[in-house]
Parts: C-alpha cells; sequence; structure tokens
C-alpha cells in the first residue's frame, strides 16, 4: 500500500480497478466494501479517505478538506485542475496509471469500478448502476446518439461499457440481491452521465468503467463483506480474467 496527500493506492494483479472517491465520510464504508472487494478481484485499488463533499456537516469546521472528488471540472473538451485541490488530480492521476497498468492484464482493457454510497429507497434498488445509461422501458439509452434517454437533458457523457455487459452485471447482481428482497438497476438514481462524473473520466479509452450506488443496508457493518461478495460475483461473470 502507498499512502498518499488523500488516501492510499494499491497495485493489483488483475485487469479490475476500484475506486473510493467519497470513502472520507460521506459515502460510509465504502473503503471496507472496496477493500474486499479489491481482494477477491486481485484488484488495483485508489481511496480517498481525506476529502469530504462540500455538504457534509464537518464541512464548515474542515475547509482546507473540502472538495468532491467525484465532481470533475469539464469545460470546452477538457478537464480543468486549477479550481481543485491539487491531491484530486494526484488521485486522478493514479487512478489513470493503475488503469494503464491494468490493461496489460486485462488483454487491453481496463475494469474500473467507483465505489458509491446510496440511502435505501422505496423501489427496494439494493444497487444501481451507473455506467452513462439509464433504462427507458425496457431498453438502455445513453444522453447522446441518435436515440437519446429522454431524461438526458443537456448531458453529454458517453455509455461507458458494453450494454450486453451492463444487462449481465444486473442479472447477477439481482442474483445476489435476492436474499435481502432488493434488486439492482441500471442509471435509476445516478446514470453517470454528466461529463463531470468520475466514471466519464476514462472516456475515449479502452476501459470499461462504472459506477455503483450501494444503498446503506448493504453497507451495515456486518453485511460488508458479504455486499462485496455479491459484486465480485457479477463482475467476474461480466469480465472473466484473460
Amino acid at each position: 500500500m502507498v499512502r498518499t496527500e488523500y488516501g492510499f493506492h494499491q497495485e493489483g494483479s488483475s485487469h479490475f480497478v476500484i475506486v473510493a472517491p467519497h470513502a472520507a465520510g460521506d459515502d460510509l464504508r465504502t473503503k471496507e466494501v472496496t477493500q474486499h472487494l479489491a481482494r477477491k478481484l486481485n484488484a488495483s485499488v485508489v481511496v480517498n479517505e481525506r476529502f469530504i463533499k462540500p455538504r457534509n456537516s464537518a464541512a464548515a469546521q474542515r475547509p482546507e478538506d473540502v472538495e468532491d472528488f467525484n465532481k470533475l471540472s469539464w469545460a470546452n473538451e477538457r478537464y480543468n485542475w486549477s479550481g481543485k485541490k491539487p491531491e484530486m488530480k494526484s488521485f486522478y492521476d493514479h487512478v489513470q496509471e493503475m488503469a494503464r497498468r491494468a490493461r496489460g492484464r486485462g488483454g487491453g482493457r481496463a475494469i474500473v469500478i467507483y465505489v458509491h454510497g446510496m440511502q435505501d429507497n422505496e423501489a427496494k434498488v439494493g444497487i444501481d448502476i451507473g455506467a452513462g445509461a439509464k433504462y427507458h422501458g425496457i431498453v438502455i439509452h445513453g444522453a447522446v446518439g441518435s436515440n437519446p434517454h429522454p431524461d438526458a437533458g443537456t448531458n453529454t457523457g458517453v455509455v461507458r461499457a458494453n450494454r450486453t455487459d451492463i444487462e449481465k452485471i444486473k442479472a447477477k447482481l439481482d442474483e445476489g440481491l435476492r436474499p435481502h428482497e432488493l434488486t439492482a438497476d441500471v442509471g435509476r438514481f445516478q446514470p453517470a452521465w454528466s461529463r463531470q462524473n468520475g466514471v466519464q473520466f476514462h472516456a475515449g479509452t479502452p476501459d470499461h468503467s462504472i459506477q455503483l450506488e450501494i444503498a446503506s443496508h448493504l453497507r451495515k457493518e456486518g453485511n460488508v463483506e458479504a455486499t462485496a461478495g455479491i459484486i465480485a460475483n457479477a463482475l467476474k461473470a461480466a469480465y472473466p480474467a484473460r
């Protein structure tokens, strides 16, 4: 493990890279989910365990540590780091480097998974898959192209994984979540189709990048490792070792 000014990173031996941008107190226990998931997938990890979102209850007391690590500044077809904490650029530089190295273990493509937390919800969605897309009826639509999703608005992010792989992940997650009486969905709450989203940082690369929003129940202390196991099984089904 390499300690950094934002947290830590560690290189694995597979084609997976697991990223936790809100593990400093915003998305509770996402660091633990990430670490368990990394062990099960032999994955590289990059974890922010210092910087908190502006709306965090501790933000007023820690202004030097306030930065949303999943909200990049995007303008004129490029990322602008000048208004961000320098540690945030370092975080994404390390994500980029881990992904580059992971490609060599994945036939030229890394699988980058961003781990987030969401609240329990009336829809009983346990894990929401954000890959720049959302269901419209029974079909997954992106934000741009010939048939964009009607809810996409001015978002310009691209779909960050093959639709067949997204469906495969969803089906396997559904299977694992059944004992919890929960399901998986695609873009139900967070489609990740804004170009400011961390998933979109990988647009233009051969890599697939996916955001997983995990409900509070699945992140309870006694459920963390089992939740990581459900996710690992789904990812291995869609992206087997090469």
